[in-house]
């Protein structure tokens, strides 16, 4: 049955290392079900031999995907397959650092960009008239126990919020700065979710192979003035997380 498995040929040109490929490649296979839980993986000469790779670069893999629990080591027996964990429930009343908390997860994020602009015309309406009104540009690595499962961009205008391009968003939330240190009163919040498929910068930036399935929500909320105040692009890992929502039935309230 091994033989079978459908292994990606690694890249030696690629910038990302042939371990992470191989990594990559196996971890596809576990979340496609091609490797099923309590499946002993392929001896490592095997694995070796499909992505002509050295034992080293297969052992770092394996190694990776041990510390993630997708797989699990037995002394004398190999190496099994282990059932995927459940995605995480999104819910979209609730901050994703209040959601890490509540799931008893440290809420951690990576910045790469926090800088002050201007809101700038992107083909999009919901900005449209706030047009060169200055703004803050804070795009992060949204992680949980340091595992990556966002990729956001926020525009924050910055006209009620002034001096919030010195907060270390590293470790604050931004709706909590919002809400706790300007005082401001959130009104309501407007969501667009939809599928979308995983481009080369999220692929990287999520630990994530191109063209997987990613949850992009849209956010845009409002102040008790009907006033926008910040609107973000949200792009989450499918793996690690899934919206469910609850409806009355049809003529029922």
């Amino acid at each position: 049955m091994n033989d079978k498995l459908p292994y990606s040929a690694v890249d030696p040109h690629s910038p990302l290392p042939l371990y992470y490929q191989v990594y990559l490649d196996l971890r596809r296979m576990i979340y496609h079900g091609i490797l099923s839980p309590n499946q002993i993986l392929p001896p490592e000469l095997e694995i070796c031999r499909e992505y002509h790779v050295g034992r080293q670069t297969v052992r770092q893999a394996i190694a990776r995907l041990v510390d993630e629990g997708l797989l699990e080591r037995f002394a004398g027996r190999g190496t099994f397959v282990r059932t995927i964990p459940n995605p995480i429930q999104f819910f979209l009343d609730r901050s994703f650092s209040q959601q890490m908390r509540e799931m008893g997860r440290i809420p951690k994020s990576r910045v790469l960009r926090c800088e002050l602009s201007k809101v700038e015309l992107d083909g999009s309406s919901i900005l449209a008239d706030k047009i060169g009104s200055p703004c803050l540009v804070l795009e992060r690595i949204r992680l949980g126990d340091d595992e990556p499962i966002c990729h956001q961009t926020s525009i924050v205008l910055v006209e009620s919020c002034q001096g919030i391009d010195k907060i270390d968003f590293s470790t604050q939330s931004l709706y909590e700065v919002l809400t706790s240190y300007y005082n401001l009163v959130i009104n309501q919040i407007d969501h667009v979710v939809r599928a979308v498929a995983a481009d080369s910068l999220r692929s990287q930036l999520l630990e994530v192979t191109i063209g997987i399935p990613l949850l992009y929500v849209g956010t845009t909320t409002y102040l008790d003035d009907g006033e926008v105040i910040e609107h973000s692009d949200s792009y989450y890992r499918a793996d690690r997380y899934e919206y469910r929502t609850t409806h009355p039935p049809l003529g029922k309230s």
